[in-house]
């Protein structure tokens, strides 16, 4: 059963890399196009503020997109999530909100929140930095060891 479950976990993950892999293309495409339709038909051959901002929106999710193909890959090889980048793309996402939102439309205990969520997983991050804890293990056969079995058999595989 366990074998059945590993290759449909394989599977699933194969299908979010090719349609991320989609996405990714399809978004950098609509980028390219957004930024010189917007270039062509601009006085001057400058950018407007608002079309400049709506860009890096794009861009910023673009990034946002790769990072998370990288996570998947490496889930798929090594069966490992790698917190600090997770937590780097919820920095990335929160960024992302902050350069297209139109701060003076908002209300102030939605900037408090934003705040705190930038200061929140800023320490979150530092703290991963710090601590060394960049991978998390996903492997459902050694759920029922002990951390130290973990460690000791990860060193003497025998």
């Amino acid at each position: 059963m366990k074998k059945i479950t590993k290759l449909i976990e394989k599977g699933i993950v194969h299908v979010l890399i090719v349609m991320m892999s989609i996405i990714l293309v399809l978004a950098t495409l609509e980028l390219g196009y957004y930024l010189v339709k917007n270039i062509v038909f601009s006085e001057y051959l400058l950018l407007d503020l608002d079309d400049l901002m709506d860009l890096f929106g794009v861009f910023l999710l673009v990034l946002i997109g790769i990072e998370l193909l990288d996570t998947i890959k490496v889930y798929l090889k090594e069966n490992q999530v790698h917190v600090e980048v997770v937590v780097l793309v919820a920095i990335i996402a929160i960024a992302r909100k902050i350069v297209i939102l139109k701060i003076e439309e908002l209300d102030g205990e939605t900037i408090i929140g934003i705040g705190v969520l930038i200061v929140a997983l800023s320490i979150a991050y530092y703290l991963i930095k710090k601590a060394g804890l960049m991978i998390c293990d996903i492997d459902e056969d050694d759920d029922d060891k002990k951390p130290t079995e973990k460690k000791q058999e990860k060193m003497n595989p025998m």
